[in-house]
């Protein structure tokens, strides 16, 4: 039985690739039309669904920009909620989407005072959750916090192990809470999925996609997506956050339009209906949300390098025209045997992601996902691999 081979090559200095020509996470800004907000309220602007919410209703404000970017301040808070990205209306499960849910952020974060507890990275609600009590899960893939240390076993009743996602490790939990919900009046009771990174980053991509297919992996069942946005939120169960500035000069969520490979993972999907609340763990978040569903252009997605991950930089998870080709310094280039890559042709045509594990054979990790013949471009944060991958 003859076996697959595959030669690996690593390009030299003058390889380059239009897909990795913006950094958002050094060159981060504002930009289109913003609108400023000082009380509880659910909107949109332009593509871009948001919300501000505060247990005690007068905790602060924030402006959200049409390009998803936000820009969010506590002045004194019980539980602040800030978020913005994608309002999708409890009509699909993550499988049913037009390719991967991918969300790119950069944090910038001062000013914390009587923090108890905070959460940033990537919030949303799934309904329609076969097991789960009232059908909900309220879920978070939490990268940074505004103050205190990153959230450990007190999040979750249940400790589900870790996962390789994105670069780095996280630890995932499964909770089940009672306290106000989307699309509800009074408390009610649901299960909140968390995945909680171990090292804390300020800026990077993440797969949304690619953490829930670990979740079921876990048993962990999916449902309907209701939203996913970016989060940042803080709150103290013992008074309020006296508190804090949270700017996202850079923030996307969208639906990468491009073929995915299949997960092995096994689906529970089911139904759906009508308009929000949201809730924390530690305190509870309620909030009133209009159920509404956009659809959002691809956006470039990257990572940059940090000191607490694996390096993050910038990357287009869509198809790139070559023409638009940057060289990647020298600098840029180490490349780890560890953690996600992210996988391109060479046309820059995002085709999935890989799980590299020290002493793993490329070969093997590349044929096993792929099994074609061909080039492939393996890029891990700022550092790329070209794989010449043939079957003889």
């Amino acid at each position: 039985m003859n076996m697959n081979k595959v030669g690996i090559i690593a390009l030299g200095m003058g390889f380059a690739v239009g897909a990795f020509a913006q950094d958002f996470c050094s060159n981060a800004q504002h930009s289109g039309n913003k609108v400023t907000i000082t009380s509880n309220q659910v909107g949109q602007i332009g593509d871009i669904g948001y919300e501000l919410w505060d247990e005690n209703g007068h905790g602060g404000s924030a402006t959200f920009y049409s390009d998803g970017s936000m820009d969010c301040t506590i002045t004194g808070a019980k539980d602040y909620l800030c978020r913005a990205g994608l309002s999708l209306g409890s009509t699909k499960t993550y499988k049913e989407l037009d390719g991967d849910m991918i969300a790119e952020f950069k944090l910038v974060k001062s000013g914390a005072s009587n923090v108890g507890y905070s959460y940033i990275g990537i919030y949303g609600w799934m309904e329609g959750v076969d097991g789960a009590p009232s059908n909900l899960v309220e879920y978070y893939v939490i990268d940074n916090t505004l103050a205190n240390d990153m959230p450990g076993s007190w999040i979750g009743n249940e400790n589900k192990g870790t996962i390789q996602v994105d670069g780095g490790t996280y630890t995932v939990y499964r909770n089940t809470r009672t306290g106000p919900a989307i699309k509800t009046s009074g408390n009610v009771t649901f299960y909140q999925y968390f995945s909680v990174r171990n090292s804390p980053r300020d800026c990077g991509t993440i797969n949304i996609s690619e953490h829930m297919r670990k979740w079921e992996e876990k048993g962990m069942k999916m449902g309907k997506l209701y939203e996913a946005k970016v989060l940042g939120e803080a709150g103290n169960v013992n008074g309020q956050v006296n508190g804090g500035h949270m700017d996202f000069p850079h923030a996307k969520v969208y639906v990468s339009k491009v073929d995915t490979p299949e997960s092995s993972s096994s689906a529970a999907e089911s139904s759906s209906s009508e308009a929000p609340k949201s809730s924390s763990d530690k305190a509870p978040a309620s909030s009133s949300e209009a159920a509404s569903s956009s659809s959002v252009a691809p956006a470039s997605s990257s990572e940059v390098a940090s000191s607490s991950s694996v390096a993050p930089a910038s990357s287009s998870d869509a198809a790139v025209s070559s023409s638009s080709a940057l060289a990647l310094p020298a600098e840029m280039k180490v490349f780890r045997m560890s953690g996600t890559a992210q996988v391109f042709d060479m046309q820059g045509k995002y085709l999935g992601t890989v799980e590299l594990k020290d002493g793993a054979s490329l070969k093997e990790v590349v044929m096993n996902k792929f099994g074609k013949s061909g080039m492939y471009l393996l890029k891990q944060g700022a550092a790329v691999k070209v794989v010449s991958a043939e079957k003889r």
